[in-house]
């Protein structure tokens, strides 16, 4: 268990919210939203590409930029995430 990530860490994490899960991968350098039970579904609940990690840490809330695709990069440059506050980071066991 760690109490931030920064995304030079590398493997897989789970990230625990007061409201959701969040899966980073930083070695694809990816990310999805996993809504908890009375969650808001989002836009956001994909896996999208990780540009950079602002703030990742236990006790805040997260801050990072994802790149966006398809249609939406007609529309949008990138995409920011926030999300509630952080109650967990832990480790994704690899698989065998």
């Amino acid at each position: 268990m760690t109490n931030t990530l920064d995304g030079s860490e590398g493997g897989r994490w789970i990230v625990t919210t007061a409201s959701s899960q969040y899966w980073f991968d930083l070695e694809a350098m990816t990310v999805r939203r996993l809504p908890g039970p009375g969650a808001h579904r989002s836009m956001h609940d994909r896996t999208r590409s990780i540009l950079e990690i602002k703030r990742c840490a236990v006790g805040q809330s997260g801050y990072w930029l994802m790149k966006t695709e398809g249609r939406d990069s007609e529309l949008f440059e990138n995409y920011w995430q926030r999300t509630t506050p952080i109650v967990s980071i832990r480790p994704i066991p690899d698989e065998d």
